[in-house]
């Protein structure tokens, strides 16, 4: 999930990167891949709110009064406030997931053509490696997003009281898109003969990487490299 207005906030508490990143438990170089357009897995956005001492709502969109409170015609009650805040992020996540639907796999077939090229020009391991992370780092990114709309399909079927109302069943509809779409992703990374880890076997395999956030991890690994 992209993070549109974390550099807005990170100025306006006048922090650098660094100083951000030391107060949320990730790497400095985490917080410019945000800043740039990355995606970030839920728990991070949390964290990274919590260090901004915002909502993680307020990371997300355009406010209409950026500098102040809305006008009090405007302001909602406690209970509309959360619920629009909710359905903020339910809107934002399947924002998400359709860009990563209708771009992922443009992506996965440069990063696999880019791969292939560099292993027939017998080019070392290490130039691999550069394509070998983007098709671990856009899985990861599938999934987190799969994750996410799992997430808030389950919020928006306790709060509307039935998981067949069109909320909860759209949120419930797009993971599942979602879903098979990384299905789809990994099976073209795993026909090249790749092989694809997660969790502490992905973490073990990128331990030669300068900085790496305690997350769940994606890697893809090439079998023949030495």
């Amino acid at each position: 999930m992209q993070i549109p207005r974390l550099r807005e906030w990170r100025e306006r508490r006048a922090l650098t990167q660094v100083e951000l990143a030391e107060r949320a438990g990730i790497s400095a170089r985490s917080v410019a891949g945000y800043e740039a357009g990355n995606g970030a897995r839920l728990p991070t956005v949390r964290r990274l709110a919590a260090a901004l001492d915002v909502e993680v709502t307020d990371l997300y969109g355009v406010p209409e009064h950026p500098l102040g409170a809305a006008p009090p015609s405007q302001q909602l009650t406690l209970n509309g406030a959360l619920e629009e805040e909710r359905r903020t992020v339910w809107e934002s996540a399947v924002e998400n997931a359709r860009r990563l639907r209708d771009d992922g796999q443009a992506q996965m077939w440069k990063a696999l053509s880019g791969w292939r090229t560099s292993k027939q020009r017998r080019e070392p391991d290490a130039a691999r490696r550069e394509y070998l992370d983007e098709m671990g780092n856009l899985l990861q990114e599938v999934y987190d997003a799969e994750t996410v709309l799992q997430q808030a399909f389950l919020e928006a079927a306790l709060t509307e009281g039935d998981s067949e109302a069109s909320g909860p069943r759209l949120l419930r509809d797009e993971s599942r898109r979602t879903g098979h779409f990384y299905g789809e992703l990994r099976n073209l990374v795993e026909s090249a003969k790749l092989h694809v880890l997660t969790g502490a076997d992905a973490t073990a395999a990128k331990t030669r990487a300068a900085e790496t956030e305690a997350e769940r991890p994606h890697s893809v690994e090439d079998p023949d490299a030495a």
